[in-house]
């Protein structure tokens, strides 16, 4: 105790104060990532499911799909609401581990705005773009995925910056298969995501976003 109190008694007014705003900021950006590491799975899964079954789709039934390429979108559509009604379990009940009450509640909406906004403009960016159409269908995962990407990315750099590269992973792991893989690339990436999820996930946990 006497040793603690003299390491206290050691810091200067301004270093009190620098010591105090770090652990509040530490809290607040625990709030704002709460559940981080399940939420990555729990979209590693969704969108490998994604791509999986739209692999199988364009391989099995082509004369199902490529006529109706809105059968794509409705597909993520589902996955996506899905996907947001966990995150927000998740975030939720993570958060309650940090702390209770309206501050918790304000950042939960915040985050559930924030990723609500990118689904939906994932989703219908394309649509206003024109994309939902037989000839531009093929280019509606791109545009999407790199809206998801950035996503991340802009999160990462507000609250943690590992998160950002998995922004830059997700990215890598669905474009580099679109160019090089041909009609087997939705089945790369979804192996790919798997496998950057689970590593990602693993890493999170490691540095203390829980």
């Amino acid at each position: 105790m006497k040793e603690s109190d003299s390491k206290l008694a050691a810091f200067t007014p301004q270093e009190s104060w620098q010591a105090i705003h770090t652990t509040m900021d530490k809290a607040r950006s625990s709030m704002y990532v709460a559940g981080t590491a399940t939420i990555l799975l729990l979209w590693g899964v969704i969108s490998a499911l994604g791509f999986t079954a739209q692999y199988v789709f364009e391989t099995l039934a082509p004369d199902l799909t490529l006529p109706n390429p809105w059968l794509h979108g409705l597909l993520w559509g589902v996955l996506i609401a899905a996907g947001m009604a966990g995150s927000a379990i998740i975030g939720h009940r993570a958060g309650k581990k940090n702390v209770a009450g309206g501050a918790m509640r304000s950042a939960g909406i915040r985050v559930f705005l924030f990723w609500l906004a990118v689904a939906v403009a994932a989703f219908f960016v394309p649509g206003a773009a024109g994309m939902w159409t037989a000839d531009a269908a093929a280019n509606i995962p791109r545009v999407s995925i790199g809206i998801a990407a950035l996503g991340y990315v802009l999160y990462g750099i507000m609250h943690r910056p590992v998160i950002a590269f998995v922004g830059a992973g997700i990215a890598v792991a669905f474009y580099a298969p679109s160019y090089v893989a041909g009609d087997a690339a939705p089945l790369l990436t979804a192996g790919a995501i798997l496998v950057l999820t689970a590593l990602s996930a693993a890493w999170i946990r490691k540095s203390g976003v829980l």
